[in-house]
């Protein structure tokens, strides 16, 4: 019976002040072990049932659990993000072993709880400053991961004195005369500790030494941490030393991202009849590149290698794509003979090419326009022409129909390409019946001979580099005109009401 009574009156006892004491009694008075225990059932099963392994798995079994689902479950890959996300934290806390053991024994919640308490004493205690170093990377080193050895100096003390001069504030407050009869509170920096408020008795320089991780597909300015390896002071937090990636230029691949692009160079033999050619890539395999049986390569055309580009940081699987775009070369002028082309000539006059792609106009002036998604309701839909020569802060000058003149974004002008065609067409149409016109009064009168079409052979000259633009006006040059370019399409001459 009073067994029975002391449980119970030990059960009230706990429900009276659980209200007062969040998380139960225990938590916050050492020695009370077990009364700061929740009631509830701690779940400790739940992250090893997400990655799949039993309890008592190894680091590297879980790893391996990881990669597995990480393969089928990263959203770049089409999975689901939010359960990659619980894969992710899942695998954030086993991989730990500190992180594990609280889990073990508090769970989720627990594990919470003890994070929040060590960014707590991370806020409140200071922390001496950063050790910062860099290493210099090649791209097979961003392929495979390296480990580096770094050296550096550390500042090392176990005895902290407080400076008798400042009382550690590192600074002091001394009187200064401003003049007769005025005195002044002046604060300076302490000249015994110079600022620092604090003295170390038997601080020291020690060097050392360390092999830091450098993991796969990092790119230059990535930082890696070497949590609590800095300078070890007393009355503060271990300081981190911070190690700065810097990634060479590779002399063969562009680096995009987690995307390498190479130029290939194939001549027109290979790219009509096919080629076969090797890539050394940066993480150390060889790659053999074949065309499809059949396939033409065109000059210029870029081509996909899936999955050979560079791990991407954090998802070692997930591996970028390898583009490659192909030049062609074509035979040397002295090379190729007339015999030569007579031979290949029979061979292309059988084959099919692609059709010549219609030119279409583009925005500029006289283009015909119609205006579309404005916000105002007003000029939806108008039409109207360009004239202005070249757009200005992302602006086109527009004359509408009814005559008003507009500044309009080219993202809500719409070309009229039908009616510049039918405009064209009727021109056309225009100039054939008046030759047919031309031609029946020569006729009439007697004329005998047809006119003559002038006609000219032109050469072309090879352009070394971009070429050289020919100035629209001769140099020197003015004229009566020269004064009226800017009445229509100049930015100074047409006013116009802003869209």
């Amino acid at each position: 019976l009073n067994t029975g009574r002391t449980s119970v009156h030990s059960t009230a006892f706990e429900h009276m002040f659980r209200g007062f004491f969040p998380g139960g009694m225990g938590g916050g008075f050492p020695g009370m072990g077990g009364m700061g225990e929740s009631d509830e059932d701690v779940d400790t099963q739940h992250f090893y049932d997400v990655l799949g392994v039993d309890k008592d798995a190894s680091t590297k079994d879980i790893r391996k659990a990881y990669m597995k689902l990480a393969r089928t479950h990263h959203p770049d890959r089409g999975g689901n993000e939010e359960k990659f996300k619980e894969i992710q934290k899942a695998y954030d806390c086993l991989k730990s072993d500190e992180k594990r053991q609280i889990y073990d024994r508090m769970g989720e919640k627990g594990l919470e709880r003890s994070g929040a308490e060590r960014g707590m004493r991370r806020r409140n205690a200071p922390r001496p400053a950063d050790i910062e170093l860099s290493v210099n990377l090649s791209l097979s080193d961003v392929c495979r991961g390296v480990k580096r050895d770094v050296t550096f100096e550390i500042r090392q003390a176990t005895k902290r004195v407080v400076c008798t001069e400042c009382r550690g504030q590192g600074t002091t407050v001394r009187m200064v005369q401003m003049g007769p009869g005025m005195m002044m509170q002046a604060q300076q920096t302490c000249p015994v500790c110079r600022g620092r408020g604090v003295s170390y008795g038997d601080e020291k320089e020690v060097t050392v030494k360390k092999q830091a991780l450098i993991p796969k597909g990092v790119k230059s300015g990535d930082k890696v941490k070497l949590s609590g390896d800095g300078h070890s002071l007393p009355g503060m937090e271990p300081g981190d030393v911070v190690i700065v990636c810097r990634v060479a230029k590779d002399p063969t691949f562009e680096r995009l991202g987690a995307d390498l692009a190479i130029k290939k160079q194939i001549t027109l033999k290979e790219a009509l009849c096919g080629f076969s050619f090797e890539v050394s890539h940066p993480s150390g395999t060889t790659l053999k590149v074949k065309n499809t049986p059949g396939e033409v390569v065109t000059p210029n055309s870029l081509k996909k290698v899936a999955n050979w580009g560079v791990p991407q940081k954090g998802a070692y699987d997930n591996m970028g794509h390898l583009y490659i775009k192909f030049e062609v070369l074509f035979p040397e002028e002295k090379s190729f003979t007339e015999k030569d082309r007579s031979a290949i000539l029979g061979v292309l006059d059988t084959m099919k090419f692609p059709k010549e792609e219609e030119q279409k106009i583009t925005m500029g002036m006289g283009v015909h326009v119609k205006l579309v998604n404005l916000g105002s309701t007003q000029f939806n839909g108008q039409t109207g022409r360009i004239i202005s020569e070249d757009s200005q802060g992302g602006r086109w000058h527009v004359q509408l129909s009814s005559g008003k003149k507009v500044a309009v974004p080219e993202a809500c002008l719409k070309i009229l390409y039908r009616k510049t065609r039918q405009k064209a067409a009727k021109a056309t149409r225009q100039a054939a019946k008046r030759a047919a016109e031309l031609d029946m009064e020569e006729e009439a009168g007697g004329a005998g001979e047809a006119p003559e079409l002038e006609e000219e052979i032109v050469s072309m000259q090879t352009v070394e580099g971009a070429p050289k633009r020919t100035p629209a006006t001769a140099p020197g040059h003015s004229s009566q005109y020269d004064e009226d370019d800017d009445e229509e399409g100049g930015p100074g001459g047409v006013q116009c009401q802003h869209m």
